[in-house]
């Protein structure tokens, strides 16, 4: 379908892995979004199939997705369901004719696939069917920080990320409220340690270098997008007992002093996209009150040495790090079609 077709005609809106919390989210994104002109399509897998879903004030039936599944006439698939749905679905999506928008881990470091957060790479949207890959959740809301830094050229980002339980999904709320509540510490459900009071600095496996899955991904994710293949991301991803935003302590190095860096970091900032700055440094963002809120929140910056510059960054994991975000993606390309 041509891009004066796609303008003129509803899009169809599939979301697969409806029922878990992310695929929750982007339906609730959807009730207000351009792109919820007709109800969407929900898939799920056959556990999940038969459900009913709340949506402005009807219910939709969850559909299964199998051989079976009818994907005729879907122009856009929002995918909030694991890396092996991904892989097996994706490619058939494409070949039916629509934009697949995958939250996975599936294709973001596939060179040929664009891994896009909207306020720093929208170029990268590609025209008609196709996969667009969303990076990991910390990537996302570390870079709403930094890129509007970008051209100050920090050599080397230091991003310690204090990380809610909702970025294991379900699960992970489930096991803060269970424990929380008195209840048992169930090993591996999700998490190796307990998290009801308690944090851990593990999240993912660790390779041989020490460096956790979840360090890797803030790594090469930032170095695809910005187009930065040298540029070096290394800190401590923290699972802590918050339900669903992320924080991340940053820290920008510079090759050279510039006392003046910290008034153009601040104005930079303030007019950034997606960025809420909060002026007060005694007045911090906390992850508690922003659960649910769009924009990602920057304060405490500052430059106790010439050639760094310190932040506090603040965005919900479920929200800008993963539903949101996926469905930007999807309303940029609508646009560009």
């Amino acid at each position: 379908m041509d891009g004066e077709a796609k303008g003129e005609e509803t899009l169809k809106v599939a979301v697969v892995g409806a029922t878990g919390v992310v695929g929750q989210e982007m339906l609730q994104l959807l009730e207000t979004s351009p792109l919820g002109a007709e109800a969407p399509h929900l898939l799920a897998s056959s556990r999940s199939a038969g459900q009913k879903v709340a949506w402005r004030g009807e219910e939709l039936t969850v559909l299964p997705l199998d051989e079976n599944a009818d994907l005729g006439g879907l122009d856009v698939f929002l995918l909030a369901a694991g890396s092996k749905t991904a892989r097996q679905w994706a490619p058939r999506f494409v070949a039916a004719g629509a934009v697949v928008v995958d939250n996975s881990s599936a294709f973001r470091l596939v060179d040929e696939i664009p891994l896009v957060v909207p306020e720093v790479n929208p170029e990268m949207i590609p025209i008609g069917p196709g996969i667009i890959a969303n990076p990991n959740c910390s990537t996302i809301i570390l870079l709403l920080a930094l890129k509007p830094l970008w051209n100050l050229k920090p050599k080397r980002i230091i991003a310690d990320t204090y990380q809610a339980v909702s970025g294991a999904g379900r699960s992970g709320l489930d096991a803060l409220e269970r424990e929380g509540s008195g209840g048992e510490f169930r090993v591996g459900d999700p998490f190796p340690f307990p998290i009801a009071g308690n944090l851990f600095p593990s999240i993912g496996t660790v390779d041989d270098e020490g460096v956790t899955l979840e360090e890797r991904k803030m790594l090469d994710e930032t170095r695809k997008i910005l187009s930065a293949p040298d540029i070096v991301v290394q800190g401590t991803c923290v699972r802590v007992p918050v339900a669903r935003c992320h924080s991340i302590a940053l820290n920008l190095l510079f090759d050279e002093s510039d006392p003046t860096r910290l008034d153009q970091a601040i104005e930079l900032l303030r007019e950034a996209p997606g960025i809420q700055f909060h002026e007060d440094p005694e007045s911090p963002p906390t992850p508690g009150p922003l659960a649910g809120v769009h924009s990602v929140s920057v304060g405490r910056v500052r430059a106790p040495f010439d050639d760094s510059l310190q932040l506090w960054v603040v965005g919900d994991q479920i929200l800008k790090g993963a539903a949101l975000n996926t469905v930007q993606i999807a309303e940029l390309w609508s646009a560009k079609n």
